[in-house]
């Protein structure tokens, strides 16, 4: 296990070196990197587990030098520390999935408590992907068979299913017309850690090796396919007349779900019903397809038909439309964006919340968005919703966070209309900062939009109004400062110093720097040592 330590301060880099025991948590080699271009040297060379990383450094700091790591596809855990409780770098750093955040000074013990945490999460990784690799290589072609049969049938699609019989068959897979049979449908809800996800196809090997040891105690086999992004289906059975009732298949899909909590930090919402035979799998997949559709509030847990009710209109309490729109016209859209998804948290809450009842307040949402933008004379594009949230399909439905997410992308578009110059101001200051602080990257409008709750083309027109440039002239020119400044101050490479700026192509940002500039890089450099002179 190789440990690399970045800090500009060769006295913070020497006393973490001398003052963990290394040894007694397994780091066999530390190397020291006293800024971010010496550790990139060292990355690109070498395999480094876990990087100690101070935030404040010069030229680069900590963060973008963690971006960098990301971008190169290294599998190494970053454990960040700094000297200032800033909250802009406690948000980055979780942003960006760095495994710790320790505020100096720290103590060598704390230091290496977290380092042995990162030690069992590289430990882990690794196994798994040691498996995932034995797995797809041993079964991949078994796997895209299987996947190719039971996709459509898992997913309540009409089939030959004789055909899947015979294939069963040539398979060697114990599974015939009166095989009894339990159908799981399980969905990917939300990750609850910082990693943003795991890769596809280990959440579906990890998923299959769990499923199989817990079945396995009741002589069980699974037939697991990945039906989207988001949701798997299984199929338990057993080779010979192995009795599993159904409080065993409730216990086992429980476990499950807390192994799903607890070792891969992700919620999921399992969907079953009573055994059948492969003729009545086409049903019961239709069923629990409903289920799950229902599942509007995205509620984790073991759910039956039945367990989640679809609840009479007329037992839920409408809000006031009428008042909402006139808070949009009168300048409140903050107030309703808050009413608006408090109303649907308190319908989830009280288990009322279903898939009519979250469609009826989506189009009522939108007709009054659309009364009031006539009003305040606001285009139609500025809130209007994208193409997902208009559709309903098996790998798209519409759900408590998409119409909660779309709200707040649509009273945005009222709230700018009426903002105070102070607030809009501040904004803009506020995408400026944004633009500063990841001038490392291509950054896009759609990017800034998206961060901002704003729609891209408002977004163009608000900042060359309040701005008086075009926002990706003004990116352009961000991004040029930069470089002058690098290319001034120190004795990187011109090639360095455009991908420090976010451009890959050295000829490219050649061309650019001398247009914004009105020389080239190599010339500016020359011409400030001629100043020097």
């Amino acid at each position: 296990m190789t440990v690399l330590v970045v800090d500009d301060q060769s006295n913070v880099v020497g006393g973490i070196i001398s003052g963990v025991h290394w040894s007694d948590i397994g780091v066999t080699k530390v190397v020291p990197a006293y800024n971010a271009f010496e550790a990139k040297q060292i990355l690109l060379t070498q395999r480094v587990d876990i990087m100690l990383c101070d935030i404040e450094m010069p030229v680069e700091n900590g963060l973008a030098l963690f971006r960098w790591v990301q971008e190169q596809g290294l599998d190494t855990e970053c454990i960040f520390l700094t000297a200032h409780a800033d909250f802009y770098y406690a948000k980055e750093a979780v942003r960006l999935g760095g495994f710790d955040y320790i505020l100096q000074p720290a103590r060598y013990e704390d230091i290496q408590a977290s380092v042995l945490r990162a030690i069992h999460k590289v430990e882990t990784r690794r196994e798994l992907q040691e498996y995932s690799s034995y797995g797809k290589m041993m079964y991949r072609r078994r796997d895209v068979l299987l996947e190719g049969m039971l996709k459509g049938w898992y997913c309540g699609e009409e089939v030959q299913l004789s055909t899947i019989l015979e294939d069963f068959e040539k398979l060697e897979i114990p599974i015939h017309g009166d095989t009894p049979a339990y159908y799981v449908l399980i969905q990917l809800l939300r990750w609850n850690d910082c990693t943003n996800g795991w890769n596809r196809d280990l959440v579906k090997y990890a998923f299959a090796n769990i499923l199989s040891e817990l079945f396995a105690q009741y002589g069980q086999k699974i037939l697991l396919v990945q039906l989207d992004r988001s949701s798997f289906a299984f199929l338990s059975y057993a080779e010979e007349s192995i009795f599993m009732d159904e409080s065993a298949l409730k216990r086992q899909l429980t476990s499950f779900w807390e192994a799903c909590a607890n070792h891969f930090h992700c919620e999921v919402a399992c969907y079953a019903g009573p055994r059948l035979f492969p003729s009545e799998l086409t049903g019961r997949a239709r069923v629990l397809l409903h289920l799950r559709e229902q599942n509007v509030a995205l509620a984790s847990g073991v759910f039956f038909p039945g367990d989640i009710a679809e609840t009479p209109h007329e037992h839920k309490e409408s809000p006031n439309f009428k008042r909402w729109e006139s808070l949009l016209t009168s300048g409140y859209a903050p107030l309703v964006g808050r009413e608006a998804k408090g109303y649907l948290d308190n319908l989830a809450q009280a288990g009322t919340l279903d898939a009519d009842t979250l469609q009826c307040f989506y189009q009522s949402m939108l007709q009054i968005l659309c009364s009031a933008a006539e009003d305040a004379s606001i285009p139609p594009g500025e809130f209007l919703p994208e193409k997902k949230y208009s559709q309903r399909s098996l790998n798209n439905y519409l759900t408590i966070d998409d119409v909660k997410g779309w709200l707040d992308r649509a009273t945005r578009a009222f709230q700018t209309d009426v903002h105070s110059d102070k607030d809009t101001k501040g904004q803009m200051e506020q995408i400026v900062q944004y633009i500063q602080n990841h001038i490392e990257r291509d950054i896009r409008r759609t990017e800034i939009a998206e961060e901002f709750y704003l729609n891209p083309d408002y977004l163009s027109r608000l900042f060359k109004k309040e701005m008086g440039v075009q926002l990706k002239d003004f990116i352009v020119a961000e991004k040029m400062k930069v470089a002058q400044d690098l290319l001034r101050t120190t004795a990187l490479p011109v090639s360095m110093v455009a991908a420090k700026v976010g451009y890959s192509n050295f000829s490219h940002f050649s061309q650019v720097y001398k247009k914004v500039i009105g020389r080239s890089p190599a010339e500016d450099r020359a011409s400030q040592g001629e100043n020097v002179l």
